[in-house]
């Protein structure tokens, strides 16, 4: 499987990095004694077949406030939004 590791701290695509080996992804995990933000990471596993709208690539943005899980009740703010690709994927 190929990852997708971006940090947390950062935006616009900077410090992103692709890897495809589990001792890669070790690196960053809780096991470095993470202490500050700067050094959390967002792993997530790529996705090589993404859903397209008209041939395009997008994603979509809501924000939900959970209050507690048993039992679950969260809200989900009414202004969440699309971004939609100008290119063709």
């Amino acid at each position: 499987a190929v990852w997708i590791v971006k940090p947390t701290n950062r935006a616009q695509g900077k410090g992103i990095q692709i890897v495809s080996k589990l001792a890669q992804i070790k690196r960053f995990s809780h096991g470095r004694g993470v202490s500050s933000r700067s050094d959390q990471y967002i792993i997530t596993r790529y996705i090589d077949r993404p859903m397209l709208i008209g041939g395009k690539k997008f994603d979509l943005r809501l924000y939900v406030l959970v209050v507690s899980f048993r039992p679950l009740k969260c809200y989900i703010y009414q202004n969440g939004f699309c971004r939609l690709c100008s290119v063709p994927y």
